[in-house]
């Protein structure tokens, strides 16, 4: 495969829900959390912790915690058009969870860094950007998503099952898989529409 170019990547990097089946290689995963692991944070604490799942029956296991709060929250949000066809194939992708490829939750041990929520996140989510940029360079599209990473979104559970100790807290989780089809790049608005020079 030739080398994408950083600026490739970036603009056409896209959330996707549909997957082959085929297995990434651990050596892949490998080298996409070596470029995670580059990543800025918060007095250079690095707090990531990553958790890959691979096995088909853990995560059948994570499905239905993951699956019965998304949809307690969807009760509560009822939704129309656009917004209800994403969410829609949001949980599309969340029900067969099982034969995603790979999910990798990426949590932030909170024994390592600030006490600050924001400093929490900025440390952890530069992290999972660089993660997404490299799989996208290597062909393998993901899907950055929350389902199981609050307390009403299944995350006591989620912890249990994947062994988690309670200093660690998941920020949020990505489905990784080679691509079921082609996609082309995501739409946005126009940057005149939010950029703001010298004052708003």
């Amino acid at each position: 495969m030739p080398e994408m170019s950083l600026l490739k990547g970036i603009n056409t990097l896209r959330s996707v829900r549909e997957f082959k089946p085929d297995p990434i290689p651990s050596d892949t995963i490998r080298e996409i959390l070596e470029a995670a692991s580059k990543a800025a944070s918060g007095s250079n604490t690095q707090p990531w912790e990553f958790v890959v799942v691979f096995d088909p029956k853990v995560k059948a296991r994570l499905t239905e915690p993951m699956l019965r709060t998304w949809m307690q929250r969807l009760g509560a949000a009822p939704m129309s058009g656009r917004m209800k066809q994403v969410y829609d194939d949001a949980t599309e992708m969340l029900r067969n969870t099982a034969s995603v490829p790979a999910i990798i939750y990426c949590c932030l041990d909170a024994s390592n860094t600030s006490k600050s929520e924001e400093v929490r996140y900025s440390s952890i989510y530069p992290a999972v950007q660089n993660l997404m940029l490299a799989a996208h360079a290597l062909g393998i599209a993901s899907c950055l998503t929350v389902h199981g990473s609050t307390p009403t979104r299944g995350e006591p559970e989620v912890k249990k099952i994947l062994g988690i100790p309670d200093h660690v807290k998941v920020a949020c989780l990505v489905y990784l898989g080679y691509p079921a089809r082609r996609h082309g790049p995501p739409k946005r608005k126009a940057i005149e529409r939010f950029t703001h020079y010298d004052r708003w």
